[in-house]
C-alpha cells in the first residue's frame, strides 16, 4: 500500500512539474493593448508613367490596405491587399494581389525614446492572386515589426513590412478597428 501511495504521489508531482514546465516554456503573450483588429487607411499612388498608362489606362491609382488581427494568445493574422483602380474607382481585373501572413506576437521591449517594440515572428507568409486560384508564392524571409508608443495614442500602431525581395517594403500606420469590437 505504501508503494502504491508513493507511486501515486510521484505521478502527481511529475504531472504537476510537466504542466508547470509546459506553461513556463509557452511564449509570452502580447500586451493586452495589442489584442484586436487594426486597419490602415488606403494608401494611394497615382500611376502616371507612360508604361502605367499603357497597361492600366489614364488616371489609374494603385491602392494598398493592411489589416492585422491580434489574438490574446499571441497568434496574429496579417493581410496586405494591393490593387489598381481606374479613373472611375473600379478595380481593374487581374490587378489585385494579397499577401497573407500568420504571425506570433510576444513581449514588448523598450525602443528608442517612447517606442515600444513588440517581438513579432512570421510563422508563414504567402502571396496569392484572387484571379488565379492556383497561384501561391511563399514569402520566405518576410519580416514584420510592430511598434507602439508609450506616450502616444493607444489606438495607433506602426507596422514595418519588409518583403524578401526588398521591393514593396513599407511602414504603415494602423488604427484600431472599432467596428470589429461590436
Amino acid at each position: 500500500m505504501r508503494i502504491q501511495l508513493m507511486t501515486a504521489a510521484a505521478v502527481v508531482m511529475l504531472s504537476a512539474t510537466g504542466a508547470a514546465q509546459t506553461h513556463k516554456d509557452a511564449p509570452p503573450a502580447p500586451a493586452p493593448s495589442l489584442v484586436g483588429t487594426w486597419k490602415s487607411a488606403p494608401d494611394e499612388m497615382k500611376l502616371t508613367s507612360d508604361f502605367d498608362r499603357s497597361v492600366w489606362g489614364p488616371n489609374a491609382t494603385s491602392v494598398r490596405t493592411v489589416e492585422l488581427t491580434v489574438r490574446s494568445n499571441g497568434e496574429a493574422s496579417l493581410r496586405m491587399t494591393k490593387s489598381v483602380v481606374d479613373a472611375k474607382r473600379r478595380t481593374i481585373p487581374a490587378s489585385t494581389w494579397i499577401e497573407e501572413a500568420q504571425l506570433r506576437v510576444g513581449q514588448a521591449t523598450s525602443g528608442t525614446a517612447s517606442r515600444v517594440e513588440h517581438q513579432t515572428d512570421v510563422v508563414t507568409a504567402v502571396r496569392v492572386f484572387p484571379d488565379d486560384k492556383e497561384y501561391r508564392w511563399n514569402l520566405d524571409g518576410l519580416r514584420v515589426k510592430l511598434v507602439t508608443f508609450a506616450d502616444g495614442d493607444a489606438n495607433t500602431m506602426e507596422i514595418r513590412y519588409d518583403t524578401p525581395e526588398g521591393r514593396g517594403s513599407f511602414w504603415e500606420t494602423l488604427r484600431r478597428d472599432r467596428a470589429a469590437r461590436k
